[in-house]
């Protein structure tokens, strides 16, 4: 099926008239791009509201499910964790019931790290609609494309590490505290990396009451919108197994736990640890966090949508880039 145009005129006022259409169409667009603009701050800001440090907070049950390894509670408030209590009672190690220091709370980075980006993107809104040139194609959808960018970065920390088993170590030839051990590379997925937070910057033992011992490792993590608890048990690789744990390994009267970091060797408060055993319990649900994940996924698509929208009038047909289009 074609159009014409009835009756015919000259190809150049046919293009003519087609040009000035376009460019009214364009016109409009960005002018209604900054409604959807103002739109944007808005769920934005309540994004930003549902991280802000307003008591009394979400308290989150954190406990294994049938078994008693791990029983406790944690509060979030904001960006922190200013209450919580667990009792462990692990395999490997002897039981003992850490609470978390009323005068220092346990800062969680992932969640300080969103509400970082979620004033970069709150910035960047501000700047695409007050500062730069509203009538200007390029400019908004760059400024679409950098918005895009930072709320799916947003997006990948709420989902969390990956759960890909990392390789942090292997005897190698780059320096470390022990000659010839270096950490290697670490597989990443395109949205996420694994978690090297628990080893690479631990919580300050004096965080708990009472303070963690060396062979103990405790890390709070995002994953799903939900926290994410992980108990390690350590044990240095100086420490050779006596003859009697070799004979019941090697009759099979006695087995390791298994698990996905059970043959890594990680550098873990400057010393070379590893982890004999590993448990890992996701609390219960988080309704800001939640609705939070809720929320930014809804502004991802409707900025998906205004910059496949953008490109389609601009010329670049199902594409989502205007960078060097011409008004």
């Amino acid at each position: 099926m074609s159009t014409s145009i009835w009756p015919p005129i000259a190809a150049d006022a046919l293009k003519k008239e087609e040009d000035e259409s376009a460019a009214r169409e364009l016109s409009w667009l960005l002018d209604s791009l900054q409604e959807t603009l103002a739109s944007l701050k808005s769920g934005l800001e309540e994004c930003y509201a549902l991280l802000a440090p307003i008591e009394p907070g979400s308290t989150l049950v954190m406990s294994s499910p049938r078994s008693e390894s791990i029983k406790g509670h944690i509060t979030r408030v904001g960006t922190r964790i200013v209450k919580g209590s667990l009792h462990l009672r692990l395999k490997t190690h002897p039981p003992t019931h850490p609470h978390l220091s009323p005068d220092c709370p346990l800062i969680l980075p992932s969640l300080s790290q969103l509400r970082t980006l979620l004033n970069e993107s709150l910035d960047c809104v501000d700047i695409t609609r007050w500062t730069g040139d509203r009538h200007s194609a390029p400019f908004i959808s760059s400024q679409l494309h950098l918005l895009h960018t930072i709320i799916l970065e947003a997006l990948s920390l709420l989902k969390g590490p990956s759960l890909l088993e990392p390789i942090p170590i292997s005897p190698s030839n780059s320096p470390s505290p022990t000659p010839g051990v270096q950490k290697t590379a670490i597989p990443q997925t395109p949205h996420s990396a694994p978690d090297t937070s628990w080893f690479e910057s631990p919580p300050d033992p004096a965080t708990f009451v009472p303070a963690l011992p060396s062979t103990l490792s405790l890390a709070l993590t995002l994953s799903d919108t939900s926290l994410v608890l992980t108990i390690r048990t350590l044990e240095p690789t100086s420490l050779q197994p006596n003859l009697g744990s070799r004979f019941a390994f090697a009759i099979g009267a006695q087995r390791r736990l298994e698990h996905d970091e059970m043959d890594d060797v990680f550098m873990y408060r400057d010393e070379e640890v590893r982890v004999k055993e590993k448990i890992r319990v996701e609390g219960s649900a988080d309704p800001s966090l939640l609705s939070l994940g809720a929320k930014l996924g809804a502004l991802e698509r409707t900025v998906e949508s205004a910059r496949v929208g953008l490109g389609v009038v601009v010329g670049l047909g199902t594409g989502v880039e205007a960078e060097g289009s011409n008004n």
